[in-house]
């Protein structure tokens, strides 16, 4: 990295660590209930997925920040279909994971058929019709009962192939509002 690329890095870092979030005219801050209430809207976020969601955009150090002429020449269009600059600096993001979901999604491999994923049944893909209308399965997909290691709560996942996996990670990115399903490599299937 050169020094002028460490600059813009380092800018960028201090720029989005200064709260830009609070508004310039002395208003009060928005209460978060209404910024969950525009990220339910707007992305179909439920609200525990839509806090999550808005605190790591917000602690998202290294998140691109658009500038005040680009907020200023798109800000009614936006606040007119329910955007703030947040909102739309998340849905540009967004855009920019959507535009990358072909690197992330793995090409099919033959050895990989035998291989297959378990789905949690969670935020837009929580229950068996959803995930199989996103997997574009003729019928619904085996689930099974688990425990989240993480926290000890108790979680229903649902058993997909790759090319089914591939199918939920499209649709996620297209539709789920920034959802990012959780997805495991099926244990039993690597015996």
């Amino acid at each position: 990295m050169d020094d002028l690329a460490l600059q813009n890095e380092l800018e960028a870092l201090a720029g989005n660590a200064f709260n830009p979030n609070l508004p310039e005219d002395g208003t009060p801050p928005e209460p978060i209930s209404t910024t969950i209430s525009r990220w339910n809207k707007l992305f179909k976020i439920p609200g525990d997925d839509a806090i999550d969601l808005i605190m790591e955009h917000r602690n998202n150090l290294t998140r691109t920040r658009i500038s005040d002429e680009h907020w200023e020449a798109v800000r009614t269009g936006k606040e007119s279909q329910g955007y703030d600059r947040e909102a739309y600096e998340y849905e540009l993001d967004l855009q920019k994971r959507k535009a990358n979901i072909g690197s992330i999604v793995p090409v099919d491999d033959e050895t990989e058929s035998r291989v297959t994923y378990l789905v949690e049944l969670s935020g837009p893909l929580d229950s068996l019709e959803v995930m199989q209308r996103a997997a574009g399965l003729q019928q619904a997909p085996p689930m099974v009962d688990g425990w989240s290691v993480e926290d000890g709560r108790s979680v229903q996942m649902c058993i997909v192939s790759n090319k089914e996996k591939r199918a939920i990670l499209q649709w996620a990115a297209e539709q789920g509002g920034g959802f990012e399903p959780t997805i495991l490599v099926n244990p039993k299937s690597m015996q």
